[in-house]
Parts: structure tokens; sequence; C-alpha cells
């Protein structure tokens, strides 16, 4: 029997005249339904308010130009074999349509760094009679940059931390007709001042409603990967990560909830509610594959492994996600194995011991990360793992000690490579970056090409960067007699971009090559 997620709403008589529009900018064309929305599109309901949404992802204008990119990255894929149809139009024209339709009392929008310069715009494109429409802003970027917010000119309010319980409170008071300005976890711009509310409790992810979807147009929930094209899902089991890596945000998380809340912003869900979750959706939205919106999803004891791995044999719905190579044991292999999984990304980060404790707090050695990999070789699911360069106090021959170490792998590992480090807000790299003077304190990672470096360190010029990540599978893969040639086909010269497309083509019969000693076939599909 599933769980009514829709309990009876006993405001909805006094609430429903109250009009809130989701908006949820989407610059990277990653084609996957976001759950936070699901969320407080299910809690607006519940409390009887009237919900809008304007998703930009399936957009091909000059503000989603990086769609080509995205395309390219992965495995070639034809959106067409499930009728996924991108919009030619304006999409800054379509949202100043919709605010106009739909007439929203309060306009939420939702944003990581790489996505707020895109909803900035939108916001600012609105002709003038919409301005006094409140504004609230959510998200990662909200939470540890809402200065960049109010300087900007683009918003009212912003909510630091979660914002189920925020949003449901603002949206309250407003059909109450009651001060906006006090309220936990949102900050107010009120006659040029701030008002800086602290924190309230944490949100217990326990009794939270399952997300609802149906603002969402059908073909939102198709995503590509390993060149196919899936009805796919996220599934929250966790919420935050227990680690306390520099280059991402979730320690800061971590330290702000701390703080503010007294205890860890990371907790997990029970298994229970995680199961009905999955049977919920599931039923409602014949699930092809589940992404589990954890950091590190291994971050679980034995007991709860063992209990994860049976309450999911009732599934078997192929999923994928990401762990550190800590989490990893033979064992756990075969489990994983046993749930049908697809795809795991462990996260290499850096090949240079010293490098990985020192500067990116990772207490891992060498020999536990390959024994993790080697754990997965020849198992029925897809292993890849990412690795960061272009980072603070890196230079060429500490981006050689990751190259090096990506050599090692085994054979089978899928799609090795390397991101340029993006210094977001709320990373304690961030700060090093612009301590030592490498990035200016204002600086949006707002970064539209796939291959870009924000930092241009003396011992490590931004071009020097740009063109190892070009080359990083190159070196990795094909043999050192040709390292002379993969370093010329580093410059963005005419010379170095002919020998990249040679090695490029024996790059890929390598790597076919490869697949065919492995007799590397994957058709994974649910079983009943």
């Amino acid at each position: 029997m599933l769980a009514d997620p829709s309990p009876k709403n006993t405001y909805y008589k006094q609430h429903s005249h109250y009009r809130v529009l989701l908006v949820y900018p989407n610059i990277q064309q990653c084609a996957m339904m976001p759950y936070s929305m699901g969320l407080f599109t299910s809690l607006l309901k519940q409390e009887g308010f009237e919900v809008g949404l304007f998703d930009s992802t399936f957009y091909q204008d000059d503000i989603n130009a990086n769609y080509e990119h995205y395309q390219t990255a992965v495995k070639e894929f034809d959106w067409a074999e499930r009728g996924v149809d991108f919009k030619k139009r304006s999409m800054l024209e379509d949202f100043a349509k919709k605010v106009e339709d739909f007439a929203p009392d309060l306009i939420a929008v939702s944003v990581v760094e790489n996505t707020y310069p895109i909803g900035r715009a939108m916001i600012r494109t609105l002709p003038s009679k919409h301005k006094k429409i409140p504004v609230l802003w959510g998200g990662v970027f909200a939470t540890f940059a809402p200065e960049i917010i109010f300087r900007d000119n683009v918003g009212d309010y912003v909510c630091r931390g979660e914002g189920e319980d925020a949003l449901i409170e603002f949206c309250r008071r407003a059909c109450a007709g009651k001060p906006l300005d006090s309220i936990p976890n949102i900050w107010a711009g009120t006659n040029g001042q701030i008002i800086k509310n602290p924190m309230g409790p944490k949100v217990d992810i326990n009794t939270l409603p399952f997300p609802d979807y149906d603002l969402f147009e059908e073909q939102a929930i198709y995503r590509p990967m390993q060149g196919k094209i899936w009805r796919t899902m996220g599934i929250e089991s966790q919420r935050g990560c227990p680690y306390t890596c520099t280059y991402c945000n979730s320690p800061s998380q971590n330290i702000l909830s701390k703080h503010e809340q007294g205890s860890l912003f990371y907790r997990k869900k029970s298994l229970q509610r995680v199961r009905e979750e999955i049977e919920f959706l599931h039923k409602k939205h014949n699930i092809e594959l589940i992404y589990w919106l954890v950091d590190t999803f291994l971050a679980l004891t034995n007991r709860e492994f063992d209990e994860l791995v049976e309450m999911y044999s009732d599934f078997k719905i192929p999923f994928w996600m990401n762990t550190r190579s800590e989490t990893m044991t033979e064992y756990r292999a075969e489990g994983l194995e046993k749930m049908n999984m697809l795809r795991m990304n462990f996260g290499i980060e850096h090949g240079n011991p010293r490098y990985r404790l020192e500067v990116l707090k990772r207490r891992v050695s060498n020999k536990v990360m390959l024994d993790s990999f080697r754990y997965c070789k020849d198992k029925n699911f897809v292993t890849t793992g990412n690795c960061i360069i272009g980072m603070p106090k890196e230079n060429r021959r500490l981006i050689f000690d990751t190259i090096e170490f990506c050599r090692q792998l085994p054979d089978n590992i899928e799609d090795t490579g390397a991101f340029i480090f993006a210094p977001y807000h709320g990373t304690s790299l961030r700060d090093i970056a612009v301590k030592d003077g490498y990035l200016a304190p204002d600086t949006i990672c707002d970064i539209q090409e796939p291959i870009n470096s924000m930092l241009d360190q003396p011992q490590l010029p931004r071009e020097e960067v740009i063109g190892l990540a070009r080359t990083f599978g190159l070196y990795q893969v094909l043999p050192r007699s040709e390292w002379r040639w993969i370093e010329k086909a580093e410059k963005d010269t005419q010379e170095g971009r002919e020998i990249f497309e040679r090695l490029q083509r024996e790059y890929q019969a390598v790597n076919a090559q490869a697949r065919l000693d492995e007799g590397y076939q994957r058709d994974i599909s649910p079983v009943a």
C-alpha cells in the first residue's frame, strides 16, 4: 500500500488565491527534473497555494548556447528516439509571457552558481509593471553568496540553506499580511538594508511529501546515459556529505549548519521512506533509470548497505550514483551488481597523495583508490573516474601525477577524464584562490565553455590548463612514444588542432579495441 503523499490541507480555503511561480533556470541543458522543484510543488499544493512553473531546460537560444557542448560530452545519443523537442523561441520572451499570463504573487528562483546569470537575466528582462512582484532566491548559490544577489538588485529576499519550511512560512505570512522580514533562513532587503535572519531547525527529510513533477513537460523525464535515452528520476536517500573536501561546498554546509543550527547538515533518510518514495514514483512515472541524489552514495555502514541491497532487490531499476573509493569493497561491488547498477562515478580528483591530503583534505592513499577500481573490474556495470586540474597551488608536474595515476587503472574503466577546477562560492579552494590573488572576490563562476579556466596562476597559466584538459585522455591512453605529439596538440594552433584530430582518432580506436577485447556490451533493464 503506497503512503499518501498529500495529507488533507487545512489552509486551502484561505490560501487558494496566492500564486507562486517556481523558476528553474537550467543553462546546462541537464535534462532531469530537479528534486527541489518537485518538493516545493508538492508542499505548496499541499498548503492550497496555486503553483506555476517555468523551466528553461529545452530552450536553444543564445542564452542556452552550450547545448551542443552537452550533446558532445557524452556517448552519442538521439533525442528523437523519445520524441524530445527543443524550443527555438526566445526563452526570455517566453518567461516574460509566463509571468504576464500566470500573474504570480511570488516568483521563487532556485539556482546553482553557473545558472545564476541566466536567472538574473530572466528577472531583469521583466517589464516594469512586473517589477513589484516579490522575488525569492534559493539554492546553493543563494546560501553562500546572498550579498551578490542583493548587490545585483534582482530580488527582495534570499533563502539561505533549506527552503522547504522557509518557502511555506513565507507564503503563509504573505497571505496573512504579516511581516516577511523575520522568517528563519531568509534574508530580506528593506530600505537599502539587509535583515539577516538566522537559520531555523533543519528539515525532517523523512516527513517531506513525495515530489510532484506534474508541472513539468512530459519530455522533462528523459535523460541521456550510456548512449540511450531513459525515463529518469532522482531519489534522495541522504542530504549533504560527511567528508571535508575543499573543492566542494558540502563541508561548508556542515560548518554553517553546525554554527547556526547546532548540528551537521548531513543526515540520512530512513530506508523505509526511500522504499515508499521509489514505489510511489515508479508507479506514477514508470521509471527506467534512477539517479541517487547523494554526494557519497556508499557513505553507509555495512549493515545499512546490506539492508539497502535487500530492499532494492524488489525493484532492480538500473541506477547511477557517485561515491568515494574509501567506501568501496569487493563485497560492496558484488552487492551493487546484484542491485542492477548501470554506472558509478568515483572521485579521483588528484593523483599526488601529498597534494590530495594537504590541499584537498582527502585522506586516502593511491593504493586504496586503485583497489576500489579493481574491485569493480569485470562487473556488469560501468565504472568511471573524475579528476580535477587547474586548482590553486597546482603545477604541470602535479597534473602529470594525476595522469600517471589514471594510467594504472584497470583497462575496463570507462571515461576517466579531467574537469577544470571551478571556484564555486562556499568552497575552501575558492577562498585560497582569492587569498592568493588568482580570483577577484566577487567573481561568479559563469563557465559557458566546457573547457575553460577561471584561474591564471604564474606556475600554471590558463592556456596550459585548457590544453591539458583537452588532451588528458590522450595522455592517459596512448603510448608514451606519442607524448611529444600530444604536447604539440595542447596548443590551440592550426598545427595543434590537426595533430589533436589525428590523435583523437587513435584514442577512439584504442578504446574501441579495448571494448572488443573485453567483450564489453551492456544492455540492462529492470528485472521483474
